[in-house]
């Protein structure tokens, strides 16, 4: 045994150096290759192409949506150890096994109708993002139901399939459906999103799904759509000016609709588990001619987006609830 005042410090570390390494289940240990030099937690928020990349390899794309490719939904975990995770997003959702919420505060945004400086469309080279440029006290925020505190809104974005029979990432008693929209709303108790998306409170994103009106090859219902044509290249935006911007009135319509609420993640990479989801049970209407714009948009790969969900996840031990 150690002696003296002098030796405590030496005795403590040494001790600890005798300590078993406990690794968490489901993430590979520090000596495999996609850790790297530099061990980063699951949910780290820097994780991007780079941490797996040499310094002299091409630029590509560091995950994609085919099953088939080795950077597929399947390997995400390599790209992001958080993919592997127990929390995952989507999930099918089967209705007749959630858990009824009886005694509940009504679920609200306000500002639904709250009309934006200006809304930036990108391209993202994977989906397109809508991101509202908001002046002081307009921005949306949305409160109640499964949500502790006040959430600000900050885009939406989309998720589709090659035909009709498919494309959200949610579904619903084994149903798919051809188009899901994702509000993204960040906590209120912190800064700003990119704070609040690593928190594990820091994330609420309401889902809609999508059914196609029959015959509606030769016009539009949502204004979202209107712009697409003008983002069709990857990486390509576009800044629509006030007199020609929407509310989140014209994307969702009123609230009040029931819905499902369960813990996940976010549904790409890095797949950090901090998010509360909202999938309503309402759905919203979109036209075959605005499928077809959705589809037309060009890929980092160079080819048509026509594929972009993510395959459901286990839902393991959690909860969903029916608001």
């Amino acid at each position: 045994m150690c002696k003296g005042v002098t030796m405590s410090a030496l005795c403590l570390s040494l001790l600890l150096a005798c300590q078993p390494v406990v690794y968490a289940r489901g993430y590979p240990q520090e000596n495999e290759f996609l850790w790297g030099s530099r061990t980063a937690h699951p949910n780290e928020i820097s994780i991007d192409s780079n941490d797996i990349k040499g310094p002299n390899q091409v630029s590509g794309p560091s995950w994609t949506y085919s099953l088939r490719d080795p950077l597929g939904p399947p390997n995400w975990p390599i790209v992001a150890p958080a993919c592997g995770g127990d929390f995952q997003s989507p999930i099918n959702i089967v209705t007749s096994r959630t858990l009824p919420v009886n005694r509940k505060n009504p679920l609200e945004i306000i500002g639904l109708n709250s009309l934006p400086s200006s809304i930036t469309v990108e391209n993202e080279g994977y989906s397109v993002k809508f991101t509202p440029n908001w002046t002081f006290r307009t921005r949306p925020m949305m409160r109640g139901g499964p949500l502790k505190t006040v959430y600000f809104f900050e885009q939406l974005h989309f998720h589709w399939g090659p035909n009709n029979t498919e494309g959200s990432e949610h579904t619903l008693d084994g149903r798919q459906f051809p188009l899901e929209v994702h509000l993204v709303f960040y906590n209120g108790m912190y800064s700003s999103f990119k704070k609040a998306k690593a928190e594990v409170d820091g994330l609420a994103v309401i889902g809609f799904l999508y059914e196609v009106v029959p015959s509606s090859s030769s016009f539009s219902l949502n204004s979202w759509a209107n712009f697409l044509p003008q983002v069709r290249q990857p990486e390509s935006t576009l800044e629509i000016p006030f007199n020609r911007g929407f509310t989140l009135m014209n994307v969702i319509g009123t609230m009040g609709w029931p819905y499902y609420s369960y813990e996940g993640s976010l549904t790409t990479p890095p797949c950090l588990e901090t998010v509360i989801w909202i999938v309503a049970n309402k759905r919203l209407a979109v036209t075959e001619l605005e499928m077809k714009r959705l589809r037309s948009l060009i890929g980092t790969n160079g080819a048509p987006i026509t594929l972009n969900y993510r395959p459901v996840q286990p839902q393991n031990t959690r909860r969903v609830f029916y608001y």
